[in-house]
């Protein structure tokens, strides 16, 4: 009997802990979350969401109408410091001059147990803070107070909206994993949206329908005024409108962590979301809106804008500038240099990207500074009016989400394109002040393009580019019978190689510029290091230095181990995982290529040579050529590393990181000298 007792006890405990473990109550954090140690589905990650509840809705009220309503509760377990930085929030808030989005209710509580005691901390009204972000964005952010390794924290907020044409995308997956996650999104059956699903997880949608009504307060004024009865009466009647609300549901457990891997570009684009679009409303007794569209329509519509189309239209403030600049210049092609070279020049780009003026081109042209539609509807129209075939394009750049939908907020740039009359094209960006015709800033390679005619119709670019860029390795060097290495190292990086390194390191001195190469290849003596061709755009850019190492060379019993390539060679795969879900961006195709001649020191002979290899992806995707020989006491390698497609498709990860292994392993293997 006792027994039985004990076990019913038992039984009702586990039952008790599972229902409370199910209950998520802001403010009642169970001892299980705050005894956690570990996550035991990966081990590996710093923080967990303990719990997440998002819910949109569409609430009316009798001034506005309909607002959508966002409010996000969501727990989180940090196991150590790493996992600090998930104990901040950022609500990014959206605004136009007709209104803006708000944030309120928020409320947070830090939980931590310190010296055997629970502790609650909670979250101040000063530790929230809201600053703009952007011309079309707020952010309200705030970091959870008093965190301690193991802590748990909480907090919720609402956002209004009152867009309620529009749905922010519904995350369903972070990079850090979440235990469980519950999200409703509700819309009156006067929205119909249209949704999609994104990322590689399975995402199951449940949809159903609930019932809801709008209650209307009817106010009536009766008689008019009477000098015996005074004012007219008023008075108040209800009447109701029923509807339906179609639900949306998803309630998943143990997702897991959103996997940053290399060469990702905008990763954002493969974190497990759902998408809603707005197709059309029809409210009772109203005719159907339609809000779907094309992208045809979406560059129309931007293009038709005073703060696009009017603005290209503008050449009074440039005219008497530009004509001295191109008089007497007949060649198409040196009048859209001048051009180009002169806003480049005369305007620096203030860090804006958007697709329509703020100030206007006049005003930025009387400043020498403006966003990235102001400065390139400048230069378009100022080759138009050098007479050239100058057309803006849109821009959708990396850093920006891809659009499912054609919508108007899926374009934030804008750069040039110009024809010339034998077919050649051009494409120019007049904020890069280290852009070349045809040689684009990454952010704009690996985003999406529209250009636009002048009668608003629109085409898809692909602005990658079609050409390799190229780094070139000239090594000589000789080893002395103590093992110690000297020698020189020339490096030319072309194209978008080139443009990378001006970006990066253009306008550093040459003793940063050493550092930088000390840095990077471990090198403790670096000596006459040289740069060339920064200035120059459009030609490449050239360094130089003599280097002296002593650890590059194993003695053992009278034979000399080395790897021939020294510190150029590739160390590691930085392909990793075991498998990948979404492509490998590498922005543009690529050629590393290598000559070394080793002079090898006097009484010693090699014994162990490299044998010339040459390995093809398939696809002619990239190659890898390595070739040894060696002549009297010299030791000659050519090496080629190319990767001629800049986005590798999932389904060739395998080879690729096949590919990388062996070019990393042949680089790693070592020449044996012997003493004769």
């Amino acid at each position: 009997m006792k027994t039985i007792k004990i076990l019913i006890v038992s039984v009702f405990f586990v039952f008790s802990t599972i229902s409370y473990a199910q209950e998520y109550k802001f403010g009642k954090v169970s001892k299980e979350e705050l005894l956690e140690t570990i996550y035991t589905e990966d081990s590996s990650a710093n923080a967990v969401v303990l719990y997440e509840n998002k819910r949109v809705s569409f609430e009316y009220n009798s001034v506005d109408g309909f607002e959508v309503i966002t409010e996000v509760f969501k727990r989180v377990k940090l196991y150590n410091k790493e996992g600090y930085e998930n104990a901040t929030e950022k609500i990014y808030l959206y605004k136009n001059r007709s209104g803006k989005e708000k944030v309120t209710g928020v409320k947070g509580i830090t939980h931590s147990i310190v010296n055997g005691k629970l502790v609650t901390t909670k979250l101040k009204k000063e530790g929230v803070f809201e600053e703009e972000f952007s011309e079309y964005k707020n952010v309200t952010k705030f970091t959870m107070p008093s965190l301690q390794e193991g802590s748990v924290v909480e907090y919720k907020y609402r956002i209004t909206s009152p867009f309620y044409f529009y749905i922010d995308r519904v995350y369903l997956q972070y990079d850090i994993p979440i235990k469980k996650i519950s999200v409703k999104v509700e819309a009156p059956e006067y929205f119909n949206f249209k949704k999609r699903t994104v990322g590689y997880l399975p995402i199951k949608i449940k949809e159903s329908k609930r019932n809801s009504k709008i209650n209307f307060v009817n106010k009536q004024r009766e008689g008019g005024y009477n000098l015996r009865t005074g004012p007219a009466k008023t008075s108040y009647s209800n009447s109701t409108l029923d509807y339906v609300i179609n639900v949306n549901s998803v309630d998943n457990t143990h997702v897991p962590a959103f996997k940053k891997e290399p060469y990702a570009g905008n990763f954002s684009n493969y974190i497990s979301s759902i998408v809603y679009e707005l197709e059309y409303t029809k409210f009772p007794n109203g005719a159907i809106k339609n809000y779907s569209t094309t992208w045809g329509d979406v560059t129309k519509e931007i293009y038709q804008s005073t703060k696009f189309g009017d603005e290209l239209k503008r050449e009074g403030y440039f005219k008497e500038d530009l004509d001295k600049l191109i008089k007497g210049v007949v060649n198409p092609v040196e009048r859209a240099a001048l051009v180009y070279g002169f806003v480049k020049k005369k305007m620096a780009w203030n860090g804006k990207a958007n697709v329509y003026t703020d100030k206007g081109v006049k005003k930025a042209y009387k400043d020498g500074t403006g966003n990235a539609a102001e400065i390139n509807i400048m230069l378009t129209a100022m080759l138009n009016y050098a007479k050239l075939e100058a057309n803006p394009v849109l821009v959708s750049t990396s850093d920006r989400l891809i659009s499912l939908f054609p919508t108007l907020d899926g374009f934030n740039y804008v750069i040039t394109r110009v024809k010339f009359p034998d077919g050649k094209i051009l494409y120019l960006d007049g904020t890069d002040p280290y852009g070349f015709p045809n040689v684009l800033p990454n952010r704009v390679i690996q985003g999406m393009a529209r250009v636009i005619a002048k009668n608003g119709t629109s085409q898809s670019l692909n602005l990658r580019p079609k050409k390799n860029s190229i780094n070139q390795y000239s090594i000589n060097y000789e080893i002395d019978d103590k093992g110690s290495v000297n020698g020189k190292l020339n490096m030319r990086h072309t194209h978008y190689l080139a443009h990378e390194f001006r970006t990066n390191h253009g306008g550093k001195d040459i003793e940063t510029n050493k550092k930088r190469i000390q840095d990077k290849y471990d090198i403790s003596e670096v000596e006459n290091y040289h740069l060339k061709g920064t200035d120059k755009l459009g030609k490449g850019v050239s360094e130089s230095f003599e280097f002296s190492l002593d650890d590059q060379v194993e003695m053992i019993e009278g034979e000399m181990f080395f790897a021939p390539m020294l510190f150029l060679k590739s160390k590691i795969n930085v392909f990793k995982s075991e498998d990948r879900k979404y492509p490998v961006d590498f922005a543009f195709g690529y050629s590393n290529s290598y000559i070394l001649n080793i002079k090898i020191p006097e009484g010693y002979e090699v014994v162990e040579s490299l044998k010339s290899e040459r390995i093809k992806m398939p696809e002619g995707l990239g190659e890898f050529y390595f070739m040894s020989s060696v002549t009297n006491n010299t030791i000659q390698i050519k090496v080629t590393e190319k990767i001629n497609r800049a986005l590798i498709s999932v389904e060739y990860y395998p080879t690729l990181k096949e590919f990388y292994s062996k070019l990393v392993e042949k680089e790693n293997e070592h020449l044996v000298l012997k003493k004769i």
